[in-house]
């Protein structure tokens, strides 16, 4: 019997190890981190992910992989018939290599030796797919004919910037489309950065200066996009990172009712060593700088719930709350994050406690204030969160955003990746796109739409089917109209005048190549610029700037008359809201949005619907009565048009901005252009920015002077004191200029305050600014650098060379490869702590040097050597691989089998 219970004790520790492999590869973010396997002997069944089982061709197995995957081609003949997979070889976000070994389980790429042969390929293709491990061999060509041709025309137009190709005969320069124009395209050659690929997109109004921007996240960083001249974009910022595939952004805009500006934040955040940054906006167009970069968290996506997304301005009478999803600790579950100091966000809820199965990968929020509010939720004002897990939407009430409460978890039938979705503007419906169905399932496009009349219990009330096999991304409700993301198909639009039967009224196809089930193409979309244009970011294609022709012939769109008034406090106004043609009874609602006027302070809230009936075609009017409060100061409110009914469609301007009004001018707040600053001992002078915002009349004066901290006046710095002074209409920055004291006394970092002081009355904003000195004579350690080992490598082997470095001191640290000796290779992303290269073909001892240097300029080298073999080198197996896990799982296998034998020997 004690055998017995051994035997069984055994059995179940093996248990328990198999399903402890199988929750960390649950773990593992489903979306992607897999390798995909292909070989002659393969054949073209299940999902091509264990090494044991590989699929019979390249396009079988590119197909099964999803964003961020790979594909890896065992040595053999391959030969290429369509033209989808030639443009699926050269895919970045799923890269496909080749020359490697299904005996080896693919461990090694050595493409001397595991000649992997592509027959049919375009020389055009020829030498990227060498770079990568296969021989190309250039036969075929005179199958794909004309159609080549006009493909690899089509394809040469992603990277070439156009502008102005008006939608007509169903084409937009070498774009397919329909009711859509090509405004500009800013293909990814035009960045500074020189990425490699594009991800998501977001928008941003500049309230002080009226200036669009897109802000399109790249591989390598986050680009701004000044849309001053929309037909010629102009990049103004770049904000590196790290080289990821995956990058989120949103913007969060309030009014600074001490500076009387407006301020911007945009959060963005990647699964990189970047994580989560926080750049301030408020520059722009001269500049942006970055407030946090916090490598707290692997953060796959950012949403902001209560805003406004055309403004990015809060709700009336709703708290900002930043959440982010897919992170890597809790599962990944959603966390809510306080905006009350956009700058430094603080914990409201994180999800303590969650697993895998909590994962969220995307969300999206809308205030319910209806009967539902009162029936379902915890106040009368309800925000509700969607929560897009993988396999179902989760509804949460998060109207104490300390304490979601849980209302509805739905789904439906064959779920293959819930990703992503938005409410309409009646908010009675949620518009859900599954990520991989498309792929998995072999369906053409589906979207579907829950009906949400009950939180508790959504229902599924339809799908819309597209007439490709292109898969749906990202979405977003603007009017009576749906923006999808449509990877291959570019950008999809759907009417949903009628929520449950969407009928297409656009598109614009990025991706001239193919329409089918692959990661290209466009991965994000905006519909909610003031002016009305749309923007797509493209994988390959970088930056798309179109208009929105699908208005409503047979019904009408409304608009404003204009998209600007001014009045004096206490006045009222009236503002004329158009629907110049079309037919039959539709409505529209209209609302107030305070901005940085108050409610009931400043004017008096407004909501409700403008009717037209059929063949009415007069003006209709909105009342604005404003409160006169005695403020000397300029306030702003927006009237806003949504959810039309009845088949009417939103045209711009669907915003209109109230000034109040023509106040007497304004003299100004005078403040630091931040609250901190760091400077060293050795610089030759510290150089202070005071500015002057919200207004210009009148003369100005204020007194600067020093203050002891942790440092000394006159000891560690000279004593600065003096007068700033502005004219009448003078409004550009002022300088402060400070001389640090060097000497050789050892005295580590150091403080000292810079203060303003008012002068006849000069109001003040941020008027002390603390000044960090760091001292050049302390003893600075220089970092530590450690570089992968010497190694061999494969000719024609892709090669990642890795540093990390660490500082005692806590400094910020640069990278900078080089190659110092051996065959010259082509060296990728130079100045990260990454480096890449294709080894050469023949056999060569390489050496590289890593420097790694500190803000102190203090250096350390590290060097690596790659010897390069003709002849393959095979690695030791590995223990564990998102591919190989097979061979462990088959071990264990035979371990359980052991255990039961055993056990009935026992028995």
């Amino acid at each position: 019997m004690d055998n017995l219970f051994k035997h069984q004790g055994i059995v179940a520790a093996l248990l328990v190890i198999v399903n402890s492999l199988a929750c960390q590869s649950a773990m593992a973010h489903s979306e992607h981190d897999k390798t995909r396997f292909v070989s002659a002997q393969g054949k073209d069944i299940g999902r091509c992910d264990k090494v044991l089982r590989s699929c019979k061709t390249i396009a079988y197995a590119v197909k099964q992989a999803n964003k961020g995957d790979r594909v890896l081609v065992a040595d053999g003949e391959y030969k290429i018939t369509d033209l989808e997979e030639i443009f699926l070889l050269n895919s970045d976000i799923v890269p496909v290599m080749g020359g490697y070994n299904r005996f080896d389980h693919y461990q090694s790429q050595a493409p001397q030796l595991n000649k992997t042969i592509l027959t049919g390929v375009p020389i055009e293709f020829a030498n990227a797919l060498e770079q990568r491990g296969f021989r190309v061999i250039n036969d075929g060509i005179a199958q794909y004919g004309s159609q080549l041709d006009d493909m690899l025309e089509a394809h040469s137009s992603l990277q070439q910037s156009q502008s102005d190709q008006p939608c007509l005969d169903g084409m937009s320069g070498s774009f397919k489309c329909n009711n859509i124009d090509l405004v500009s395209h800013m293909p990814l050659n035009s960045f500074s950065s020189s990425p490699s690929s594009a991800t998501d997109i977001w928008g941003h109004i500049d309230l002080n200066t009226g200036i669009e921007y897109a802000l399109i996240a790249l591989r390598n960083g986050t680009a701004i996009v000044d849309l001053s001249k929309p037909d010629a974009p102009e990049e103004v910022a770049f904000i590196a990172g790290s080289i990821i595939g995956w990058r989120d952004i949103k913007v969060y805009q309030w009014f600074d009712s001490s500076s009387l500006k407006w301020q911007a934040n945009a959060y963005i955040v990647s699964e990189g060593a970047d994580r989560v940054q926080i750049v301030d906006l408020s520059q722009l167009p001269a500049s942006v700088s970055v407030v946090v970069d916090n490598a707290a968290y692997s953060v796959h996506n950012v949403f902001i719930s209560n805003l406004d997304y055309t403004t990015n301005t809060v709700l009336d009478g709703a708290t900002p709350a930043l959440h982010i999803v897919g992170q890597n600790n809790n599962g990944g579950a959603f966390q809510t994050y306080s905006l009350a100091d956009p700058k430094n966000l603080a914990p409201l809820y994180l999800h303590t406690g969650a697993v895998r199965e909590d994962y969220t990968h995307d969300v999206s929020s809308v205030v319910i204030d209806d009967s539902r509010a009162q029936n379902s939720c915890q106040n009368s004002l309800c925000n509700v969160l969607a929560d897009f897990n993988e396999h179902s939407m989760r509804l949460w009430d998060i109207s104490t955003q300390s304490q979601p409460s849980l209302l509805a978890d739905v789904s439906y039938a064959n779920p293959q990746y819930v990703h992503s979705g938005w409410w309409s503007e009646d908010k009675r419906y949620v518009f859900l796109h599954d990520e991989l169905d498309e792929r998995y399932l072999g369906v053409n496009t589906t979207l579907r739409v829950f009906n949400v009349d009950s939180l508790e219990s959504p229902s599924l009330v339809n799908e819309w089917i597209g007439p490709s096999k292109a898969i749906d991304h990202n979405g977003y409700v603007r009017g009576s109209r749906y923006y999808m993301s449509n990877y291959q198909r570019g950008i999809t639009v759907l009417d949903i005048s009628n929520p449950t039967d969407p009928k297409e009224a656009g598109f614009f196809d990025t991706y001239p190549a193919s329409d089918g089930a692959s990661f290209n193409g466009v991965w994000g979309i905006y519909p909610y610029l003031p002016s009305g244009l749309i923007l797509a970011s493209d994988i390959s294609g970088g930056l798309y700037v179109l208009k929105d022709n699908t208005h409503s012939a047979t019904f009408g769109s409304s608009a404003f008359e204009h998209s600007e008034s001014t009045l004096f406090p206490g006045d009222s106004i009236t503002v004329k809201v158009m629907r110049p043609t079309g037919a039959g009874a539709v409505s529209v609602g209209y609302e107030t949005l305070g901005a940085s006027a108050q409610t009931a302070t400043d004017f008096e809230a407004k909501s409700g619907r403008l009717a037209w009936a059929n063949n009415d075609n007069t003006p209709k009017t909105i009342v604005i009565n404003t409160i006169d409060n005695g403020q000397n100061k300029e306030l702003q409110l927006f009237l806003r048009l949504f959810d039309p009914q009845g088949g009417l469609t939103l045209a711009s301007p669907s915003y209109h901005t109230l000034r109040m009004g023509d106040f007497p001018a304004q003299s100004g707040v005078i403040s630091f252009a931040s609250s901190e600053q760091t400077a060293t001992e050795s610089d030759a002078s510290i150089k202070v920015s005071v500015q002057r915002n919200g207004g210009s009349a009148g003369e100005l004066k204020v007194e600067f002077s020093l203050t002891d901290d942790t440092a000394t006046i006159g000891t560690d710095v000279e004593d600065t004191h003096g007068q700033l002074v502005w004219l009448e209409g003078d409004t550009q920055a002022k300088t402060i200029t400070i001389s640090p004291i060097n000497d050789d006394i050892v005295e580590g970092t150091e403080l000292f305050t810079v203060e303003l002081q008012s002068v006849n009355g000069s109001e003040l904003g941020t008027a002390t600014l603390a000044v960090k000195l760091l001292d050049d004579d302390r003893s600075n350690t220089a970092p530590v650098v450690v570089v992968s080992e010497d190694r061999e490598a494969n000719a024609g082997e892709t090669v990642t060379l890795v540093a990390t470095a660490t500082d005692a001191d806590n400094d910020p640290i640069s990278f900078l490869w080089s190659q110092t000796s051996g065959t010259e290779v082509v060296l990728s992303t130079i100045d990260t702590n990454q480096l890449t290269f294709v080894a050469p073909n023949q056999d060569a001892t390489l050496e590289f040097k890593v420097t790694a240097t500190d803000s102190f300029d203090g250096m350390t080298e590290a060097s690596v050597t790659i010897s390069v073999k003709t002849v393959a080198v095979i690695p030791e197996p590995k223990t564990a691989t998102s591919g190989g896990g097979s061979l462990g799982y088959f071990s264990l296998f035979l371990l359980l089998m052991f255990g039961f034998r055993k056990y009935k020997h026992l028995r």
